[in-house]
């Protein structure tokens, strides 16, 4: 299935659905409500975890987006449910690289 997946083998609606919108829930809620909850610079051990967690985070971001992107290519209904998986590809790869930005740039005092 992984494999498939990022060829793009897997139907446009499950990759899109289950795996981009349902599995980016499931792993990015528990980071970020973390990240939220602290109140105070966390010290070297929970940075290091919550950056681990990104990390894996970005890994599967990457993974499901190419998995989309070639399943739109792939889709035989209607192009405009192609073009739209594709620009939610396009709208989320803009924002990672936003916020990375913010994080490699942040002023840490």
């Amino acid at each position: 299935m992984i494999t498939r997946l990022w060829r793009g083998e897997v139907a446009l609606w499950k990759t899109f659905w289950l795996f981009g919108a349902g599995g980016g829930i499931i792993l990015g809620l528990p980071i970020f409500a973390t990240m939220l909850a602290l109140t105070d610079v966390p010290d070297d051990r929970t940075a290091t975890v919550i950056l681990a967690a990104l990390g894996i985070l970005l890994i599967y971001l990457v993974w499901v987006s190419v998995g989309i992107w070639r399943a739109a290519g792939r889709y035989p209904g209607d192009p405009a449910w192609a073009v739209l998986a594709k620009l939610a590809v396009g709208f989320e790869v803009a924002i990672i690289i936003i916020l990375a930005a913010a994080v490699l740039f942040a002023d840490t005092g």
